[in-house]
């Protein structure tokens, strides 16, 4: 006899309404309160079972370990939509209920068993469209939204645009006690995500606009200098068609901050940064990593109105960042023609790639590319830069946090 099981994973948390709903959809009547119901007939037998985080501590673990189970085994799925993929996953990760559900044939004509099958399947479609989940099917290999069509399978195949199974929440409940430019803030940054089917979960806000601290004209002006300095001094050690020595790039860079009139190098680079500049020793791997702070040089750029905010999808137009200040030739010049930004809109992108970084991180740990197609190092990169801008933790630019 045919044997089959399917699976359930509902973000539903009453357990008498998912029985109520399947007694429903089965048009029968449900005879008890607890959490099984076995429904038969001349053709079949089905089980229906109903765990839910809510029965205790034990059920608690039995749903989690199946959402972890099914969920690590397709974020092993290569070759399809990564940003179906990993929302796929958010769902499966909020769910509250596990509800597997067997069913075994009566009769030996295969002809019956499959269309017996397929009616079973059907009706336990139609529940999902009650309880907000989704279906596993073909030994939990497919995954099924409440109209039949794949989400994901194990091949990597999506009958789907887009998956997003989110709804963006106007000022929850727990912005209560925030101020209105908090909650505007979260409100706006959340529904611009949300509408690029990025899921990122709540998070904390950050300062209101009245008591945040903004660092000053100057000290973003010597932070982009010093920026500049790092990014140039490791690009000449690693690019094939310069590569200066330790001492022909470090010649090169203080001329260029001679250039702007910065004549004492602590002046403009960080404790971390000189330790860099003066080690002969440095490896490529070090290099690499100071190499970044071109993005950093981007941000401070924007921050300071000399250039444009762009998506973080693709690394900074490097040559850009650096023609911006060579055009303006000196300090004085520097000084004269910036302006800082305000401070909404310093805050407002602060929260915004905090909320970005949350996604890409979280891609990572699960062993994703990123959503929305955002580049993980810049968004790193850019999440550093506003947190120093906005005095985060009160840290010093080698010792700011960028916790997600």
């Amino acid at each position: 006899m045919m044997k089959a099981e399917v699976y359930v994973f509902s973000r539903e948390e009453n357990l008498d309404l998912i029985m109520d709903t399947f007694c429903d959809c089965f048009s029968i009547e449900r005879m008890d309160g607890n959490n099984h119901l076995q429904l038969e007939n001349n053709v079949q037998t089905v089980d229906i079972y109903a765990f839910l985080n809510n029965m205790g501590e034990e059920y608690e673990q039995l749903v989690t370990q199946q959402k972890n189970m099914v969920s690590g085994h397709f974020a092993q799925v290569q070759n399809c939509d990564e940003d179906i993929k990993i929302n796929f996953i958010h769902h499966l990760q909020q769910a509250k209920a596990f509800i597997p559900v067997k069913i075994e044939s009566k009769v030996d004509d295969q002809a019956i068993q499959k269309e017996s099958l397929k009616e079973t399947v059907a009706i336990i479609l139609d529940f999902l469209k009650h309880v907000d989940g989704v279906l596993l099917v073909n030994g939990a290999t497919v995954a099924l939204n409440a109209q039949e069509d794949v989400i994901l399978s194990d091949d990597g195949m999506s009958q789907l645009e887009y998956y997003f199974p989110f709804e963006y929440v106007e000022s929850p409940e727990f912005l209560k006690d925030c101020t209105p430019a908090q909650i505007a803030r979260r409100n706006e940054n959340m529904k611009f995500l949300f509408e690029k089917n990025i899921y990122v979960t709540e998070l904390p806000v950050n300062e209101d606009d009245e008591e945040a601290v903004i660092r000053e004209k100057e000290e973003i002006i010597k932070r982009m200098l010093g920026t500049l300095a790092v990014s140039l001094y490791s690009e000449s050690l690693l690019s094939p068609s310069e590569r200066m020595s330790t001492q022909e790039a470090r010649e090169f860079v203080i001329d260029v901050l001679n250039g702007y009139g910065i004549d004492k190098l602590d002046d403009v680079m960080t404790p971390d940064e000189l330790e860099y500049f003066y080690d002969d020793q440095s490896d490529e791997r070090t290099r690499i990593n100071f190499s970044w702070h071109y993005e950093n040089l981007y941000v401070l750029e924007w921050a300071l109105g000399l250039d444009e905010w762009t998506e973080p999808i693709a690394i900074c137009d490097v040559a850009k960042s650096v023609r911006i200040l060579q055009e303006l030739e000196n300090y004085e010049n520097v000084c004269k023609e910036v302006q800082v930004r305000c401070k909404k809109e310093i805050l407002d992108k602060a929260d915004l790639v905090y909320r970005m970084d949350w996604a890409c991180v979280d891609a990572r740990i699960h062993g994703m590319k990123s959503p929305g197609g955002m580049e993980p190092g810049v968004v790193q990169e850019r999440h550093k830069t506003l947190n120093w801008l906005i005095c985060f933790g009160n840290d010093d630019w080698d010792h700011v946090g960028i916790p997600t």
